[in-house]
């Protein structure tokens, strides 16, 4: 089955019902799963910066970058 026919299937199904709990939780599955996307995001742009951090590190220790002090980086913000 294509994504359109599940689709319809599934609005076809909510139109049918008359059960309120049934639909307050199929609202309830969108609405975390939006949450749920965005603090996905959230996560993702936090370890691109973990592992910008740790390269920045490894680049210092191998004596090809010097890091920033914390004055330096609390000046950025």
């Amino acid at each position: 089955m294509n994504l359109q026919a599940e689709k319809l299937e599934v609005v076809r199904l909510i139109l049918d019902t008359n059960d309120k709990t049934l639909l307050s939780a199929v609202k309830s599955l969108f609405k975390n799963e939006a949450v749920a996307s965005k603090d996905s995001a959230h996560l993702e742009k936090f370890y691109d910066g973990f592992r910008d951090g740790i390269r920045d590190v490894k680049l210092s220790l191998e004596g090809q970058v010097e890091l920033k002090n914390a004055d330096t980086w609390l000046n950025e913000l």
